[in-house]
């Protein structure tokens, strides 16, 4: 549907906030729980809303998503993270289920290039077979906001831009996604949410 965004742009959009989820260590005896919930707005003017958990804890990421389009259809997402605080290095997997059952599978590595600079790079493959590239640089720019540099290389080698900037402010967000199409066509996307944390305490190892 023309409402919807462009599905591998689904995807680049998740992994934007991937990195963020481990930019703050959880403590090692328990872990914070991050919830997500808002709308979103695209340039042709389609709405829809959107949703995420995620569970922080020693060193690791998980997030079960779902959203919607414009048309009332819901998708869903879910990706895993980890990070190795001695390498300064991390991993990142996940999928996505468009409402048509179209899926997505996204597999990355990621590494700290500065403090608060992220650097990471992997690929998208879609359920026809077709296989995306993404790479991209996060950016702390101020208390609160990130901002992304990407691109995503398509399989017949064209490149789209991706600039994604979010800000997030006393339980409140903004996200802005700016997509620069190969014919140089700028799409944006826009979401506002509200955030709420809380701590989530951790089962002990059994001896």
């Amino acid at each position: 549907m023309k409402s919807e965004p462009l599905f591998p742009f689904v995807a680049a959009a998740v992994i934007a906030g991937t990195l963020l989820a481990l930019a703050i260590p959880a403590r090692a005896s328990d872990g914070t729980q991050v919830t997500r919930k808002g709308t979103w707005t695209n340039a042709a003017g389609g709405t829809g809303t959107a949703s995420s958990t995620t569970t922080r804890a020693n060193g690791t990421a998980k997030t079960q998503g779902t959203w919607t389009n414009a048309a009332g259809g819901t998708g869903n997402w879910q990706s895993q993270r980890s990070w190795n605080p001695a390498t300064q290095t991390g991993t990142v997997t996940g999928s996505a289920t468009r409402p048509n059952g179209n899926t997505a599978n996204w597999q990355g590595t990621a590494t700290k290039t500065a403090p608060g600079t992220f650097s990471d790079k992997g690929t998208i493959t879609l359920s026809n077979g077709k296989t995306y590239t993404y790479s991209g640089t996060d950016t702390k720019e101020a208390p609160g906001t990130w901002d992304r540099q990407g691109v995503v290389t398509t399989p017949s080698g064209s490149q789209i831009g991706r600039n994604v900037v979010t800000s997030v402010s006393g339980g409140t967000g903004t996200r802005t996604a700016t997509s620069t199409l190969p014919t140089g066509q700028t799409v944006t996307h826009t979401s506002t949410f509200t955030q709420t944390s809380a701590t989530v305490a951790q089962s002990s190892p059994s001896p």
